[in-house]
């Protein structure tokens, strides 16, 4: 399914008033075919999920270098460009699906940081404590209207992540 089409879908109503129906005829598919792919439209949104965390590691892939200010950026500017997404996320108590799927996608993440050597005296923990630090930032920041920009936020958190990440 198309990550956009079922955003503004979701984006314009209550998550629990949107239909498999409406989803299927925004998307150009058949019900048949949507329940071959999906058991719930609770699975779009996973998938919605996944895509939006492919798309971040293969940003991450392609920043010429990993720097806390780079990472940050990259990160925040994703999260403005599907703002709609998660702010019906937000609106329907559903930010804790990002976690969980940020959680099945720190491994490769961490593998990104651990592989470069300016990164490579970090622990798997240290990560994992910032990317939690990192998520309760992100929370406030979407709990609060989104209102610092990609770079604002870049500037902060670079400013306070402990050396090697500087």
């Amino acid at each position: 399914m198309d990550i956009r089409s079922a955003a503004e879908i979701n984006g314009r109503e209550n998550y629990e008033k949107i239909t498999i129906k409406e989803l299927t005829a925004r998307a150009d598919l058949d019900r048949k075919t949507f329940y071959r792919n999906f058991r719930s439209k609770e699975e779009v949104l996973y998938l919605q999920l996944q895509e939006l965390c492919d798309l971040y590691i293969q940003m991450l892939q392609d920043l010429p270098q990993l720097s806390a200010y780079s990472v940050t950026e990259a990160y925040f500017s994703l999260c403005r460009q599907y703002a709609h997404f998660f702010m019906l996320l937000k609106r329907n108590n559903l930010l804790f699906l990002v976690l969980q799927k940020f959680d099945e996608y720190l491994p490769a993440i961490n593998d990104l940081f651990l592989s470069n050597p300016v990164y490579r005296g970090k622990s798997k923990q240290e990560l994992i404590y910032q990317a939690g630090g990192f998520w309760n930032i992100t929370i406030h920041w979407i709990n609060d209207g989104m209102e610092e920009s990609p770079e604002e936020m870049a500037e902060v958190i670079s400013s306070i992540m402990p050396s090697p990440f500087k």
